[in-house]
């Protein structure tokens, strides 16, 4: 398995960028996500999973789905990967490697893998106005509005600082997102919703602990950016003054 080497100051890489020579290197990236987010268990490794996310990376390639894999061709993942999924550390002379965030696998302590942050800090977010945003799709929306954002299989729900493509913002929610919700963060962590940030600038939050669920009532604004449409008590309306990107959200 062979790479073409990114030369130095080329923009980074990131899954579904590359085509031909590259597939391996997309390949690679996705089960490398794949397990060290969700497969820790089932590869063998959850006696090696240290509560803040890493495990030894000499675990991981002695598996049967990385036989082969170089240490050097692992790197090389990690610090092109656009979204910083990855974080390798050395420790004593042994390289270890986890997921930033999107766990689904147990023994993990959110407060070593992640940032909790407080009211000053969420009051900083999205430029001083306290929002961030969760992307999604209409198709999910119904379920949604019924009663809030859910973690689903994950242990947090994402949200990224502002849109794709904003200054600083490299991950948190798909470009291809169809609707944008835009969460007041102080209101909600006044109610005792907790707020944490990954390595690579994802907002978390696990929503309420009674009902693992971050409620409607802490919307400050939705937006279909494309049907130029906002969500406004109970249906899909025209914008309103502020404009349809929810930078002017209230």
């Amino acid at each position: 398995m062979t790479y073409q080497k990114q030369d130095a100051g080329s923009p980074a890489r990131g899954i579904g960028k590359h085509s031909g020579p590259d597939d391996a290197f997309v390949k690679l990236s996705k089960k490398l996500s794949s397990v060290l987010r969700h497969r820790i268990a089932e590869n063998g490794l959850g006696d090696v999973l240290r509560p803040d996310g890493y495990i030894p990376l000499s675990r991981l390639l002695a598996t049967p789905g990385f036989r082969g894999v170089a240490v050097e061709q692992i790197r090389e993942v990690v610090e092109s990967n656009d979204k910083q999924r990855f974080r390798i550390s050395e420790e004593e002379g042994e390289l270890f490697i986890r997921a930033n965030q999107g766990h689904t696998s147990s023994g993990i302590d959110e407060s070593q893998l992640l940032e909790r942050l407080d009211d000053d800090e969420l009051q900083k977010i999205g430029g001083g106005t306290g929002l961030a945003v969760h992307g999604t799709y209409r198709n999910a929306w119904d379920a949604i509005a019924s009663g809030g954002l859910s973690p689903m299989s994950r242990h947090h729900i994402h949200l990224a600082e502002n849109l794709p493509g904003q200054s600083g913002v490299i991950s948190g929610m798909r470009a291809s997102a169809q609707i944008h919700i835009w969460v007041d963060l102080l209101a909600a962590s006044r109610a005792g919703v907790p707020f944490f940030r990954s390595a690579n600038g994802v907002i978390l939050t696990p929503g309420l602990a009674d009902t693992q669920l971050l409620p409607t009532e802490f919307f400050a604004k939705v937006v279909d950016p494309d049907r130029k449409k906002e969500w406004r008590q109970g249906e899909w309306q025209p914008p309103a003054a502020t404009g349809a990107d929810g930078s002017g959200a209230s």
